[in-house]
């Protein structure tokens, strides 16, 4: 099909999120939800893997899981920004606040007992303010 002035017709990709939790249910609860609502999500349980992915894929987004022990989010959020400097970085916590040292990588501090309402919301404000920002850019 193409437009009235013949040009094809505008096809958007979905934004990828890559999203990463050691716990293999909440992965897949997570993709449904974020699949629902139109996302591509490249999931994964290990920090390797979400490097390497994003080596291969350049995601819009990292989304990662607070809850899973022994994760340094900060520095695999440098690490994915230094091969994707446009990627935005979400933690999924427990907590209302964080340290101001894992705060300098990250976009973006999800507060998991809001619910998915909330991380839906939130993915979207992200993903306008950052398209927002592109535009003035290029503008």
């Amino acid at each position: 099909m193409t437009k009235a002035n013949g040009s094809a017709p505008e096809t958007r990709r979905p934004k990828a999120i890559l999203c990463l939790c050691h716990d293999r249910g909440m992965l897949i609860i997570r993709r449904m939800l974020l699949e629902h609502f139109g996302y591509s999500v490249l999931p994964t349980t290990s920090v390797e893997d979400a490097t390497n992915i994003a080596r291969e894929q350049c995601p819009d987004m990292l989304l990662m899981d607070n809850g899973d022990l022994g994760t340094d989010y900060a520095h695999l959020a440098e690490q994915v920004k230094k091969i994707c400097p446009e990627v935005i970085t979400v933690v999924l916590s427990p907590y209302y606040r964080v340290s101001s040292s894992s705060a300098a990588s990250i976009d973006r501090f999800v507060v998991k007992d809001d619910g998915p309402d909330a991380l839906i919301t939130q993915i979207r404000e992200l993903f306008d303010t950052d398209s927002e920002r592109r535009s003035d850019v290029a503008g």
